[in-house]
């Protein structure tokens, strides 16, 4: 469900008399979220294994420090009519900072629609794991966990399965590919916290592999990462083979395909009025940029780039009207963007 923008201003506003921490619904705003954005209901899974959307945000203690953290899903403001149609998801954990006085945005996550997400606590750790299932964008779906430690987000549990359901037991998670387990001889996999991996792994194999699941973190968690605090992009070596989960080439060159991206994809799939297939290739590659650790800033301006080559092939179809659309949100993620800019000058 989607909220009108009056009935999030309205909910914004008393989220900010509740909380008595933000001072005003702007700094809020201002400081969080970005510009043209939709809030989206936080789908929770039960103890039952139900999912309950209780509201736009949410507060837990993500840290395992006593003091709440805020939780939000929000997407890219989009025309009415496209409101249902494929599009990213960005999930948002911010921290309260008391010296400050105000939430900055200490983890995200982006790709697609979220399916549910769930606190995990287990006995090892100090702070709950944040678990949740989401689509890739590549017509599956991906299981993750991450737990706060050393001042960061760490990422124990990463698993693709063309489709996810699981049901929390105890310390373990019953995983399948079909439906949510009833018991544990309907589970595909069965995941436990393993402390000497510092991660969850494998208490029980599928017989004959994988039954539909893949990912390295099954058996072998992912290393720390932290996407507020995200490392240099290392240099890539040329391109030799075909990405086996996208249309770009592996290893990534970042910004050759940012460039093959609006270049190739964009007009070839516009004047096919593919549009869905587009936002989807171009959210699987942003995905993949995060997942590599490349910096927020660089992202943010093959973001706007990529926009603005939208809005630059919208106008040669002559749909004046949607390039001003698209050549905005391009400016959301980058004022300056030159491709952007000299789109706008086209557009006067």
């Amino acid at each position: 469900m989607r909220i009108s923008c009056k009935a999030i201003l309205f909910g914004l506003g008393f989220f900010v008399v509740m909380t008595g921490r933000l001072g005003a619904q702007n700094q809020w705003m201002d400081s969080i979220l970005p510009p043209d954005h939709l809030l989206e209901n936080l789908p929770w899974l039960d103890e039952d294994g139900t999912i309950d959307s209780k509201g736009l945000f949410d507060f837990e203690d993500i840290r395992g420090i006593g003091q709440k953290d805020l939780l939000l899903i929000y997407r890219q403001s989009a025309p009415v009519n496209e409101l249902d149609k494929p599009h990213n998801q960005t999930f948002n954990v911010c921290f309260y900072n008391p010296d400050q006085k105000k939430y900055e945005n200490g983890f995200q996550d982006e790709g697609g629609t979220i399916q549910w997400i769930r606190l995990f606590k287990i006995p090892e750790k100090k702070a709950p794991v944040l678990v949740f299932l989401r689509d890739d964008l590549n017509g599956s779906q991906v299981l993750k966990g991450f737990v706060y430690e050393d001042g960061k987000m760490k990422q124990v549990l990463d698993a693709v399965a063309p489709q996810g359901f699981a049901k929390f037991e105890g310390v373990d998670i019953w995983c399948s590919s079909k439906a949510v387990p009833k018991d544990e001889g309907e589970a595909e996999h069965v995941l436990t916290w393993n402390d000497a991996k510092d991660g969850f792994g494998e208490a029980k194999p599928a017989v004959g592999g994988l039954a539909g699941w893949s990912g390295d973190s099954i058996a072998q968690p992912q290393p720390a990462s932290n996407a507020a605090t995200v490392a240099s992009v290392p240099q890539a070596p040329k391109p030799s083979h075909p990405s086996k989960n996208g249309w770009w080439d592996e290893p990534l060159d970042a910004q050759a395909s940012a460039t093959r991206l609006n270049t190739e994809l964009v007009p070839e799939l516009l004047k096919k009025g593919q549009i869905v297939i587009l936002g989807q290739k171009a959210g699987a590659f942003f995905a993949e940029l995060q997942k590599k650790k490349v910096p927020s800033k660089d992202i943010k301006g093959m973001r706007s780039s990529y926009y603005a080559a939208v809005a630059s092939t919208l106008l040669d179809m002559g749909s004046k009207k949607d390039a001003s659309y698209y050549l905005k949100i391009a400016f959301s993620f980058q004022a300056d963007n030159p491709d952007a800019l000299a789109l706008k000058e086209k557009l006067k």
